[in-house]
């Protein structure tokens, strides 16, 4: 079973692959767009994790 760190991880990376193919045309273009994105969405996603960790969970 795969965690929920894992899950996050592997859609960010097909979320950004997609969206780099979608709008960059070069492939020196692509690369700095992914990475952007994928960082993004990872750092994004544990950021919003972290600020909602104090809240109750009902």
């Amino acid at each position: 079973m795969l965690d929920h760190l894992t899950l996050m991880s592997l859609d960010a990376l097909l979320i950004a692959v997609f969206f780099s193919f979608l709008w960059k045309r070069d492939r020196h273009e692509r690369w700095p767009y992914f990475w952007k994105v994928f960082a993004a969405l990872l750092l994004g996603a544990v950021a919003l994790g972290w600020l909602m960790y104090p809240f109750p969970r009902g």
